[in-house]
């Protein structure tokens, strides 16, 4: 099966799955990290590579509908609502409690607020899209909806990870205002947008972009590793990086209907 100029083969999984999946287990990585910030980065940096996997799935999904090239604006949009909805979860927590009076409980429902606010983020972003931008592409407004929840989870996971808690005192300063939450901008925005640009064309699979998702989550954890100066993070990260680069490159060549060795370059004008 395929799609328009870029094209995808058939579902290994279905898409709700992988999403559902990416979800529970960035959100759970936040918890890990509010409450054990020792394992901050091991655990809630690693489970937030979940949702960069979901995105790079859902982005495959929309993108073969002919868009081709705009596979990185879509990639960068859902980083862009999530980056939005990821603050305005933070800061609406935040001022529920220091302006209305409400139960510092709240506090620890922020990792829920920033998720409900990118589906409605998404869901008008989708919406607008289709009219009055004249996208005709079936699944617009829900794949806009799915991008800005997996573009918010890692935007905020990652940020988590890296300030040791989502509690506004401690995710503000340590992950925005230190700019850290640019950094998760590019770089979990690469994770979303570069599998399916890489893989697509009319031989793509399933299950090649997955593992080039997986490998590109896992170089973003190790990115926030090495910023974090978390020495196990880094060795973990970077293991399971080539392990799984490695079973890409692998299906890449099982995929190839021939495999062509360019010469080294002339390394003089003949």
């Amino acid at each position: 099966m395929s799609h328009g100029g870029g094209g995808h083969a058939a579902e290994l999984y279905p898409e709700n799955q992988i999403l559902i999946v990416g979800v529970v287990l960035s959100i759970v990585g936040m918890y890990i990290a509010q409450f054990i910030p020792q394992l901050a980065m091991l655990v809630g940096g690693l489970l937030t590579v979940a949702a960069t996997v979901a995105g790079a799935n859902t982005t495959r999904r929309v993108a073969a509908y002919g868009l081709g090239t705009g596979v990185p604006s879509i990639g960068m949009l859902s980083l862009g609502m999530g980056t939005v909805a990821a603050l305005s979860g933070v800061l609406l927590a935040n001022g529920m409690v220091t302006q209305y009076g409400f139960s510092n409980v709240v506090l620890y429902l922020i990792p829920i607020f920033v998720a409900v606010i990118a589906i409605v983020l998404g869901f008008i972003v989708g919406k607008l899209t289709v009219k009055p931008i004249g996208m005709k592409i079936p699944i617009m407004v829900e794949s806009m909806t799915k991008l800005a929840l997996m573009g918010a989870l890692s935007i905020m996971g990652f940020c988590v990870a890296f300030a040791g808690g989502f509690l506004p005192n401690v995710v503000i300063p340590g992950a925005v205002n230190n700019g850290i939450i640019g950094l998760a901008f590019i770089a979990a925005g690469m994770a979303i947008l570069h599998p399916f640009n890489a893989c697509l064309g009319p031989n793509e699979s399933h299950k090649r972009t997955l593992l080039l998702a997986v490998a590109c989550g896992l170089l973003t954890w190790f990115i926030f590793s090495v910023a974090s100066l978390d020495v196990v993070s880094i060795i973990v990260s970077a293991v399971l990086w080539a392990i799984v680069y490695r079973l890409f490159v692998k299906q890449s060549l099982n995929d190839a209907c021939d495999v062509l060795y360019i010469p080294e370059l002339p390394k003089k004008e003949m």
